[in-house]
């Protein structure tokens, strides 16, 4: 029996598998009846909040399905042994026992549990996922731009993202003026004459897929570009290039990175903060031709 529970728990961390979320899930069944009265999966990565983990959410949908807080006389089925935050819930809406597949290694539930339930399952999933992230993560990697064909291909890239990402956040009229002024192949070279730009071509496997550019500003690295095609969004590279710029702040004594970003691109906000990037400020910049930039800037700490 607390197979078939713990195979619904894999269903929902499948699911946060297929979403680029960790695969956790959870499910609550009430003991009298075998009803299963709540479903959790992990969505801390689209909910932007460390709160939204599957035992938090398998607790709320029990809660509103039996009515009350209380959940005496319930079992949770979780994926993976719950953290300190999920077992302290699990203890405080009274739960009679939560039974976890995979344990936590160094990590001790603090709730009334039992583990083992389909752990090389539970295991496996996880094993499953961590090895394809790191596998696109050693897949990405930078090349620097440094010969005028390599700054012409990368303004090709930008005039071909400039305008397919950002008209409905800015107009079209403003996409041209910003792509000359700050990405062609002039603004770059005097970038990187003037201003001691870097420019790099994002790889995937070989293959052109975006492009990035930095430059230091006194103890801190300023992101001053990161773009990929829209067909290479949404599978993890962004925090690929993120980690290669952390590791060569740590090599180079940077104490930080630091970014604007336009204050309506909501989904490079969102990405941004579940990368652990924070509000650092805000301000608006004249760059001629009648527009301005009105951005946020975000900093994310180099420890």
């Amino acid at each position: 029996m607390n197979d078939r529970y713990m195979a619904e728990a894999l269903s929902l961390a499948n699911e946060a598998a297929a979403d680029g979320e960790v695969p956790v899930g959870a499910v609550i069944v009430r003991n009298s009846d075998g009803m299963i009265v709540g479903r959790g999966r992990n969505r801390r990565e689209k909910a932007r909040s460390s709160l939204a983990h599957a035992e938090i959410e398998a607790i709320d949908e029990a809660s509103r399905t039996l009515g009350g807080w209380r959940l005496t006389g319930c079992t949770m089925y979780v994926t993976l042994a719950p953290c300190p935050m999920c077992s302290g819930a699990c203890a405080n809406a009274r739960l009679d026992k939560v039974i976890y597949g995979a344990p936590d290694t160094g990590r001790q539930p603090v709730c009334v549990s039992e583990g083992g339930c389909m752990s090389d399952e539970c295991a496996g999933i996880l094993k499953a996922f961590f090895a394809e992230r790191r596998q696109n993560m050693n897949s990405i990697s930078l090349v620097e731009a440094v010969t005028d064909d390599q700054l012409r291909r990368i303004a090709d890239i930008a005039n071909e993202i400039w305008h397919e990402y950002f008209p409905g956040i800015i107009s079209t009229e403003q996409v041209d003026f910003m792509v000359k002024k700050f990405c062609s192949f002039d603004a770059m070279k005097e970038n990187i004459a003037g201003e001691n730009y870097i420019y790099y071509f994002i790889k995937h496997d070989g293959k052109d897929i975006g492009y990035t550019a930095v430059k230091p500003d006194g103890r801190r690295l300023f992101l001053s570009k990161i773009y990929l095609k829209k067909e290479e969004r949404g599978k993890k590279y962004a925090r690929a290039v993120i980690d290669i710029h952390k590791n060569y702040c740590r090599e180079h004594g940077f104490e930080g990175i630091w970014l604007t970003v336009n204050k309506h691109n909501d989904s490079s906000i969102a990405a941004y903060k579940a990368m652990g990037f924070e509000l650092c400020g805000e301000g608006v910049t004249g760059i001629g031709g009648g527009y301005v930039m009105d951005d946020f800037f975000y900093e994310l700490k180099i420890r």
